[in-house]
């Protein structure tokens, strides 16, 4: 959602994501995951057959979200947390 004077426009998206490596992301000491669906409800997303990798915090964080498919994927080398849903 972004407010523009008094409009607000509401965005959707989806992401799919098949055969991807993502390596070295993350931010250290923060939520910030370096694969990250944050109230993502309209439409459907989806990462598989994926690396993801090497990061100084989370792999991957699923909040208030849904439709969301994680399958085949390898997470490894995170510092606090691989996988958080």
């Amino acid at each position: 959602m972004e407010i523009y004077g008094s409009e607000v426009i509401m965005r959707t998206g989806s992401t799919i994501m098949d055969n991807v490596e993502i390596h070295n992301c993350s931010q250290i000491d923060t939520f910030k995951a370096a694969l990250r669906f944050e109230a993502a409800t309209t439409l459907h997303s989806s990462v598989t057959n994926s690396a993801i990798h090497n990061g100084y915090s989370w792999g991957l964080n699923i909040k208030s979200s849904r439709n969301i498919h994680i399958e085949n994927n390898v997470f490894f080398n995170f510092r606090p947390v691989g996988v958080g849903i």
